[in-house]
């Protein structure tokens, strides 16, 4: 049975680092993990936005470079729809027992675009997901998941022991 948990973190980056570093663990545990994370890449500015796909590792930049002197941060929409496409192509093989970890639900997936479809097509595919939401989209991700979704303490222990309790 599909299961789907979440994290809520107050500060700007913690979520991201605990859902790459949980994905770090399973792939050395030999688990079966689907999905993408923020990646440990030394950016050039602070609005540089990368992504890494499990389980291959591959990284992709997901930030347009706006140049020096812009003030603001543009995603790359084109480039986050070319990775949920990638990902959604690893979901369709997906085995039983398979992991999907997404690094956030966040103002694109509340507009409907980003991993909100990969959200419902690994929960279509009975696969346990974990996915951060910050509080500003929380409202949109309760409406999306309509009570579904389990929210985690946000630290390595309580995430493993929600993902044994759905392995049981």
């Amino acid at each position: 049975m599909a299961m789907l948990g979440f994290i809520t973190c107050p500060v700007r980056g913690e979520a991201d680092r605990l859902i790459a570093d949980l994905a770090e663990r399973l792939l050395a545990e030999g688990r079966d993990v689907i999905g993408m994370v923020r990646a440990d890449v030394a950016p050039k500015s602070d609005c540089e936005m990368h992504l890494r796909l499990l389980p291959e590792g591959d990284t992709h930049t997901i930030s347009q470079d706006l140049g020096r002197g812009a003030d603001a941060c543009v995603l790359d929409a084109g480039a986050l729809e070319q990775v949920v496409a990638q990902v959604a192509r690893a979901l369709e093989g997906a085995s039983p027992g398979t992991i999907a970890l997404f690094n956030k639900f966040g103002k694109q997936e509340a507009a409907g675009r980003g991993c909100r479809d990969l959200i419902a097509q690994a929960i279509s595919a009975d696969l346990t997901v974990i996915v951060s939401v910050p509080p500003e989209t929380r409202a949109d991700f309760d409406g999306f998941t309509e009570g579904f979704a389990q929210q985690i303490e946000p630290n390595t222990d309580a995430l493993a022991a929600f993902l044994d309790s759905c392995a049981r």
